[in-house]
């Protein structure tokens, strides 16, 4: 660890501008969810039908992700950003004027695809706002304040529905998206768009199909995360029914989902200290080892009828939440060390669309389950299917090694400056450029399916122009020094720029004199 009191990712000004607004986000989210659930029930006095409506509206926008993501692909991040949450405000406030659930359906449904555009986009520039070699520690800062927004978020949403009134929530979680449009403007780097514009379409939607069923670790990693979500929630989706059959109130539902909550934060936080001496799938097995065990006990305890204290069930729930963060951390980390970052929004929308659908369908296998066979009985199949798969990925996966995240192209520099200590980071080289709003991309740039193109004169004088370089008024024989410069030479001084103007950022950072970064830290 390096001396800075900061977390290495954080000492970067973009990374803590995406922190956050992801956090802020977070927060707002859980706020809406449960005003929403109010405002169908008790307000407009909704039934099954209409919760599962705005629900599958939700979650509806998930299959169109991958398909999304080739467009996602082709934009800056930051105007991505920028644009997802402000239209995302709007729709919000949609919500406090809407006279009906069809309305509110309608609304939810674009806002959740536009909400699934912007998550890809984020992926995005997460990887562009921190060194390649920092994805795990700043995933493990995002993972962390997640849990603890999950913890936060429902009881300050059930406060102020109590306080307001649910569409006051509604327009204090547009509040929320305004504060993302206010961070996105204010990050210096972003993606680059692709800049080739002749690939078709469905070539450029097949290069994230290819990538991930042609790199076994992905294509591994997608089984591994169908089969553990899918059961996951066939359990998860019974909760309800858990908590009573233990012998517990229903009150403790909540205390349960905290429990989870506060484990989650503790097992990202161990996460952040171990992970990177850890083999990723190995850890991921031993995570769902623990889970599985667990299944299974609380399977026997209601199958047997054996009444333990709820403190301990507590504690047990607790420790479940710990294991979790070896999934939750892992996942991403795996997926950001297997893709380079012009492919990051279709991998990443592909990775996490296929488990989702299938987590639609787990509640209706799950309720035929219990039907059929008992609750407990459910819990113990599902746990032994956790067994089975910790197994099974130990065995195939357990020797695959911790790697960093690749850069976009072939031989881009690691550090921006923000990410010093020793945790790792994510993104692509050099970062913090002079460029404002534009990261500085390596001289090569390699499609799937296509040749290397080499950097162009012109491109090393656009370059050195837009990180900043006095370009246009050197003399002609200054101008042909610059031309004949190595693609080397021309990295070697933008990384150089980038570290020294990275360095002078973090003061700037946390100076009242700049508002994009003095207001918020």
């Amino acid at each position: 660890m390096s001396g800075a009191r900061v977390p290495g990712p954080l000492a970067g000004r973009d990374f803590r501008l995406l922190y956050t607004s992801t956090v802020v986000s977070g927060l707002g989210d859980w706020l809406d969810q449960v005003a929403l659930l109010v405002l169908v029930t008790t307000v407009w006095h909704g039934g099954a039908g209409d919760l599962a409506l705005v629900v599958a509206a939700s979650m509806l926008p998930l299959l169109a992700t991958p398909f999304l993501a080739v467009l996602v692909d082709r934009r800056q991040s930051r105007r991505v950003l920028i644009l997802t949450d402000l239209v995302q405000a709007g729709l919000t406030l949609g919500l406090v004027v809407a006279p009906g659930v069809y309305w509110a359906a309608g609304l939810v449904l674009v806002r959740s695809a536009l909400g699934s555009v912007g998550g890809l986009a984020g992926q995005i520039q997460l990887r562009v706002s921190v060194p390649p070699d920092g994805v795990q520690a700043a995933t493990v800062l995002l993972q962390t304040a997640m849990q603890s927004v999950k913890i936060l978020g429902p009881a300050l949403g059930g406060l102020l529905v109590a306080l307001m009134s649910p569409r006051a929530v509604f327009a204090a979680n547009a509040c929320t998206f305004l504060v993302g449009v206010i961070t996105a403007r204010a990050l210096r780097t972003t993606s680059s768009p692709s800049k080739n514009t002749d690939l078709h379409y469905l070539k450029e939607l097949g290069e994230g199909f290819q990538h991930v069923f042609g790199s076994r670790l992905l294509r591994s990693l997608l089984f591994v995360m169908c089969s553990l979500m899918f059961v996951v929630f066939l359990y998860d989706s019974m909760a309800a029914l858990i908590v009573p059959a233990l012998g517990m109130g229903t009150s403790y539902i909540g205390y349960m989902v905290s429990a989870v909550g506060l484990g989650g934060v503790a097992g990202s936080l161990l996460m952040g200290r171990f992970a990177a001496r850890l083999r990723p799938f190995l850890t991921m097995a031993g995570s769902v080892l623990v889970i599985g065990c667990i299944i299974v006990v609380i399977g026997f305890a209601i199958v047997r009828e054996i009444r333990i204290d709820s403190a301990v069930w507590l504690c047990v729930i607790f420790l479940l939440g710990i294991a979790s963060a070896g999934i939750l951390v892992t996942f991403p980390s795996v997926v950001h060390s297997e893709t380079p970052v012009e492919l990051t929004g279709r991998v990443w929308a592909l990775m996490n669309s296929v488990p989702a659908v299938l987590n639609v369908l787990a509640p209706a296998l799950a309720a035929a389950v219990v039907a059929w066979t008992g609750l407990g009985n459910l819990l113990l199949m599902a746990g032994a299917a956790l067994l089975l798969t910790a197994v099974v990925v130990a065995v195939r996966l357990g020797d695959v090694p911790h790697t960093a995240p690749p850069s976009g192209a072939d031989e881009g520099t690691d550090d921006d400056g923000a990410g010093r200590a020793e945790e790792p980071t994510s993104g692509l080289a050099p970062l913090n450029s002079g460029a404002p709003h534009r990261e500085t991309r390596a001289s090569r740039v390699r499609r799937a399916g296509s040749s290397t193109e080499e950097i162009t004169m012109a491109d090393k004088i656009d370059k050195l122009a837009e990180a900043g370089f006095s370009v246009t008024d050197a003399n002609d024989a200054q101008q042909a020094v610059l031309k004949s410069l190595t693609e080397d030479e021309v990295n070697v001084l933008l990384s150089v720029k980038s570290r020294v103007e990275a360095a002078g950022s973090d003061v700037e950072g946390h100076s009242v004199s700049d508002p994009s970064g003095g207001y918020l830290w």
